[in-house]
């Protein structure tokens, strides 16, 4: 009888193994957000580019299965809040996703932030000189902690929100907001297509980009093994490369 019973345990784990197997290689999601040069969607609506060979890089590092999926930054928000999402690439010290996201330590890069105006606008030198100022921004964006210190100003710094890089850059020319600000790389194209000289571009800040991981997801250690990963690819310059190769070459 003891014997019978230990075949039949025997038979079971062996049943049970393969299904293990299959929850430890399930794939987590990942959402991002489109934001050319460095992530756009290819000819079949997939994401490409310099940011998500970086993902591949970095997740082959860990050996962890993952897929990748484009939503809108409000639909990926969601995602990770009912836990279909475990990660995403956002700006330090984005508020809407340290509610729900943990944080990580490692900057995977980092993107100029730049103020736009006509040329007869006065240039800022520092985000307090908005005080009482218009500014338009694509309303996809967030940039981190710049927000939280524009919403420091005194008088206000009134906002404008834009759907797109080229009717925020509409919005400026007609005298909607006194300023816009983007990141310098996914509006640059836009701007090169005006005529000369209708705007300036001030650099007013640098925004670096973090992992946040789902606090849904039930072992936080994964994001000090991709901070690792980041910190070890950082320093053979493989990230980089990488990076490298979304730069325009006009």
């Amino acid at each position: 009888m003891p014997l019978a019973f230990g075949r039949l345990c025997g038979l079971i784990f062996s049943l049970l193994l393969p299904f293990a197997a299959q929850a430890e290689e399930a794939p987590i999601e990942i959402v991002v957000a489109e934001f050319p040069p460095y992530l756009q969607l290819d000819a079949d609506g997939l994401p490409s580019g310099p940011a998500v060979e970086l993902i591949e890089l970095l997740l082959a590092d860990i050996k962890q299965p993952y897929v990748i999926r484009e939503f809108p930054p409000a639909r990926a928000g969601q995602r990770l809040i009912s836990g279909q999402a475990m990660l995403t690439i956002a700006p330090d010290g984005n508020p809407q996703l340290s509610r729900i996201a943990l944080q990580g330590k490692e900057p995977l890069f980092i993107l100029a932030l730049n103020l736009y105006r006509k040329p007869e606008t006065p240039t800022i030198h520092k985000l307090t000189d908005l005080a009482g100022k218009h500014v338009i921004s694509v309303s996809a964006y967030s940039f981190g902690d710049t927000d939280a210190l524009l919403a420091l100003n005194q008088p206000p710094t009134r906002r404008l929100e834009a759907n797109t890089h080229e009717s925020a850059l509409n919005m400026l020319l007609h005298g909607r907001a006194d300023y816009l600000l983007d990141f310098a790389e996914p509006i640059r194209e836009q701007v090169f297509q005006l005529p000369p000289h209708s705007v300036v571009a001030d650099p007013v800040a640098q925004v670096s980009l973090y992992w946040y991981l789902s606090r849904r997801f039930p072992d936080p250690q994964l994001l000090n093994q991709l901070d690792q990963t980041v910190s070890a690819r950082s320093a053979d310059g493989s990230i980089k490369r990488i990076l490298l190769a979304s730069q325009p070459t006009q």
